[in-house]
């Protein structure tokens, strides 16, 4: 078994968090030199009717998806690779990430004074399991 983790993620506070609690790592992302072009928007894509949390949990799984086949393709030798989501909701509106300063602004003012929720799913692939989680 490998000593360290594949995370795939760009979040400084993941790699933070990972770090705090002695986990070695290295990360795992897209688009270096030479890599195909993964769809990040498509990804992240609401579904029409599509709840909150079954939205965290979709993209989560085919971030890993990515992530998965992205090692294949590099020929990086086998590891855990561990990947992770967050979204927020108002209700069953699902709040992606600002496209700029002034939708940031938009979506604060839309959430200030009303109960939202933070979610956040966690996905490891270790060998061919699976392990998910939602909180």
């Amino acid at each position: 078994m490998p000593d360290f983790i594949y995370l795939a993620s760009q979040s400084p506070r993941r790699r933070q968090l990972l770090e705090q609690l002695g986990v070695r790592h290295e990360l795992l992302l897209p688009n270096v030199q030479g890599d195909v072009a993964e769809d990040a928007e498509g990804i992240e894509a609401v579904l029409p009717g599509e709840s909150p949390d079954d939205y965290v949990m979709r993209v989560t799984g085919l971030k890993l998806d990515a992530a998965v086949a992205r090692c294949a393709r590099r020929g990086l030798p086998p590891a855990p690779i561990l990947c992770s989501d967050t979204t927020v909701a108002l209700g069953t509106t699902i709040y992606g990430k600002p496209d700029d300063a002034a939708h940031a602004a938009r979506m604060l003012a839309e959430l200030a004074g009303h109960e939202h929720r933070v979610l956040t799913a966690v996905a490891l692939q270790v060998g061919a399991k699976r392990l998910t989680a939602l909180s």
